[in-house]
């Protein structure tokens, strides 16, 4: 037993010093307190935090002023700025100013604010780019109390802008690859003098046209320059690749004359007039009226005198070509009396079982025609077909670009232009 006790020991203070931890105090340190971060305050109980006066500083309105060359105009432009200072010393600074949003969102309505629709020739097509020129449209349209109208409105609206888009951007791509270098450069000097005119046309300086144009269109004076140029291009591919095809021949002229004849020709018509008088009833009347033709009377005169509405008018009948022979509707006996008779020249009375009636020519309705030999009818021809070709053949141009530069489906980009356009602009979705 004595001879174990050392060991017993032994194991007991080693088992002491491996529990104490060991912490290491550098020279010249000392015991950090609250009241070292805190002064008293007039409250019982509370304390005061000390920090710097540039935290709690009201942030600094600085007014910053610069120049600003617009083409060969100097202007003075004032910008606000609110600085203030963080707790770490760092200074943030933002400009002062009211927060512009390019749309009107309206309150509890999904608004989507912007999505790539698709690409047409490489180009993408952005749905905010897309709505902006037909933005005010759909606008007053989506406020319509009609529900059915308004959608209906709306994609008609959107849908004739992506075909006039689509239609636009694949002219103007076609009209681009055709371009050799000696051609852009060419158009490179006519945009140069372009640009000049409108400056002068506008004021005379850079500044002035620009102001200007963004009155008028909305547009900078690049991006009115660069409307001219695509409208420029895209006329000349059409002139070259479309009007060719639009001709029209004499023969083509006379084809549609003889299509339109009654518009050229119209057909006359005849007025009949009749005295009918039933025999038990206007005997009287019956002999007087007999007197009356054989003294020579006109038949208006005598429908007159004896009661009858309109001189005795009956009926209008149109005329054909072999004339009052030839009258559809009118019994063939009436028509035999009434051929050779002047106009308001009563014919031989009818007699009937019940009835006696007397019939004449009031009038005849003769509408102007136009030759075909006629100067401006063979020029109101030829423009009607010449634009009715020039349509169709566009439209056979356009769908052979359509098939060979579009890479996206047209199909696709329509329907989800005219999903955004509804979750936008119509009260119903």
């Amino acid at each position: 037993m004595n001879a174990r006790m050392p060991l017993v020991i032994c194991l007991i203070s080693l088992t002491g010093a491996c529990s104490t931890p060991t912490e290491t105090i550098p020279p010249g340190a000392r015991t950090v307190r609250l009241e070292d971060f805190t002064s008293s305050s007039d409250v019982t109980g509370s304390r005061v935090v000390e920090m710097p006066a540039s935290v709690t500083a009201p942030p600094t309105l600085i007014e910053e002023t610069r120049s600003v060359v617009i083409g060969d105009t100097e202007l003075t432009e004032t910008v606000d700025r609110i600085e203030s200072i963080a707790p770490d010393g760092s200074v943030t600074s933002v400009v002062d100013g009211p927060i512009e949003f390019d749309e009107t969102v309206r309150v509890g309505v999904l608004w989507p604010v912007d999505g790539l629709v698709g690409q047409i020739n490489g180009r993408p097509v952005f749905a905010a780019q897309f709505f902006l020129p037909i933005q005010d449209r759909l606008v007053q349209i989506g406020l319509e109390q009609d529900l059915v109208t308004s959608r209906r409105a709306i994609i008609q609206i959107v849908r004739e802008r992506f075909m006039a888009y689509v239609n636009s951007e694949l002219i103007i791509a076609e009209a681009e690859s055709e371009l050799t270098p000696e051609m852009q450069q060419g158009i490179f000097g006519w945009l140069g003098m372009m640009e000049e005119e409108v400056t002068a046309e506008r004021g005379g300086t850079r500044f002035q046209a620009e102001e200007s144009i963004m009155a008028e269109t909305g547009m900078t004076l690049e991006e009115f320059i660069q409307q001219q140029r695509n409208l420029g291009l895209a006329g000349q591919l059409l002139r070259r690749r479309v009007e060719p095809r639009a001709i029209v021949s004499w023969r083509d002229i006379e084809q549609e004359y003889r299509s339109r004849i009654r518009e050229f020709q119209p057909v006359g018509s005849v007025i009949i007039g009749r005295i009918l008088l039933l025999n038990s009833r206007d005997s009287e009347k019956i002999e007087t009226v007999k007197a009356a033709f054989a003294s020579g009377s006109t038949f208006a005169k005598v429908a007159s005198d004896i009661g009858l509405e309109d001189g005795g008018l009956w009926r209008t009948f149109e005329l054909d070509a072999d004339g009052l022979a030839g009258v559809e509707g009118l019994r063939a006996n009436i028509r035999e009396s009434l051929v050779e008779l002047p106009v308001n020249t009563a014919s031989p009375m009818i007699e009937g079982r019940t009835s006696s009636s007397w019939y004449a020519v009031l009038g005849y309705d003769t509408p102007p025609s136009r030759s075909i030999f006629d100067p401006d009818v063979q020029l109101m021809l030829r423009n009607q077909i010449s634009s009715m070709r020039y349509g169709q053949q566009e439209a056979r141009y356009l769908d052979s670009l359509r098939r060979r530069w579009v890479n996206d489906d047209i199909r696709k980009m329509e329907i989800q232009l005219v999903e955004l356009a509804l979750r936008r602009y119509w009260q119903g979705s």
